[in-house]
């Protein structure tokens, strides 16, 4: 049997024992005492090789990595088993590269969800006890706190008007304050033009920035006969720069103005024309129906059944005896 072992002595125990699932499950549920060990599909656990897992690390190698789910679960999540025999101050760094490499290989097959790495260290060192921080995002130093957590800039809820009150040589803050009102011309086009002294402080590389946020949000805002007037107020400032920038402004304020007044005209247009389709069907649905209803009448006349009336007629049958009891009532 102890031919089968690795060959290194601190591996040797470990790769062998940890080789079985059952150690496996021992390890995570009853000397861990993780919360969600007892939840794990024994019949999912396996083994997995780590010769990829590291395949961009070469000068490292996970010594187990066991594969599994949850039951009720679809997701599958990765153990990560390394052993040490000697206390390891690189150890958040060696781990990390074990996750990245296994997370990298699950892109490259294409998963939608990254699965959860559970890394786990098998210390057997004798002499000196494990004394190295368990938080991985220590290793990151001062930024520990913001790595594995993103922060989101809400642009509509910012307030830049402080920021555009400084006047400097930055596009941000323009874009933001624009792009809050990228929905509403008529606010768009005012800002436009409170912005123009910040746009005219813009550098020849910050103004070309702007003129391409501009063909991305204002141009498609545009009706389609004015797309070529834009392309050519953009064309002079890109080749003028700031100089031509306050013609660009009043320019793009009035091709604004003038494409909310085409579609606010369209607008009605539509409108007119939906009442009057609108009106026609409804009032031939209407004559059919009082068609349908006098032939109905004339059926009940000659002695047909509800049942009868409802088959020829196909209108229903409360509909048909509500018209006989109408009749009945004429006739008495």
């Amino acid at each position: 049997m102890c031919e089968k072992l690795p060959p290194k002595e601190h591996d040797t125990t470990f790769k062998f024992l940890f080789a079985d699932k059952e150690e496996i499950l021992l390890l995570v549920k009853d000397i861990l005492h993780y919360t969600w060990a007892d939840n794990i599909e024994e019949d999912t656990i396996e083994l997995v090789k780590t010769n990829y897992v590291t395949q961009q690390f070469s000068q490292v190698e996970a010594d187990v990595v066991a594969k599994a789910k949850l039951k009720d679960k679809e997701v599958y999540f990765y153990i990560l088993i390394e052993n040490q025999s000697k206390v390891k101050r690189e150890m958040q760094q060696k781990i990390l590269k074990y996750m990245i490499s296994l997370w990298a290989e699950e892109i490259r097959k294409g998963v939608q969800i990254l699965p959860a790495i559970i890394p786990i260290v098998v210390y057997n060192g004798i002499g000196e006890r494990w004394n190295v921080s368990t938080d991985l995002m220590e290793a990151f130093d001062v930024f520990k706190d913001d790595v594995f957590r993103y922060r989101v800039v809400d642009i509509i809820e910012l307030d830049v008007k402080k920021l555009l009150e400084r006047e400097e040589d930055v596009l941000t803050p323009i874009v933001f304050y624009l792009e809050q009102a990228r929905e509403d011309r008529s606010e768009l086009i005012g800002r436009l033009l409170e912005v123009e002294k910040n746009l005219k402080k813009l550098s020849k590389k910050n103004v070309d920035r702007f003129l391409e946020w501009s063909y991305h949000i204002i141009r498609p805002r545009l009706a389609e006969d004015q797309k070529s007037e834009f392309d050519r107020i953009a064309k002079r400032v890109k080749q003028e720069g700031v100089e031509a920038m306050g013609e660009f402004i009043s320019n793009v304020a009035r091709l604004l103005d003038e494409a909310k007044t085409k579609d606010f005209l369209a607008g009605k247009l539509e409108g007119k024309l939906e009442g009057k389709i609108e009106g026609k069907i409804e009032g031939k649905l209407e004559g059919k129906l009082e068609a349908t209803i006098e032939f109905a009448k004339r059926l009940i006349q000659k002695g047909f059944s509800d049942e009868e009336v409802a088959e020829l007629t196909e209108l229903q049958i409360e509909k048909v005896k509500e018209l006989r009891k109408s009749f009945k009532n004429t006739m008495s």
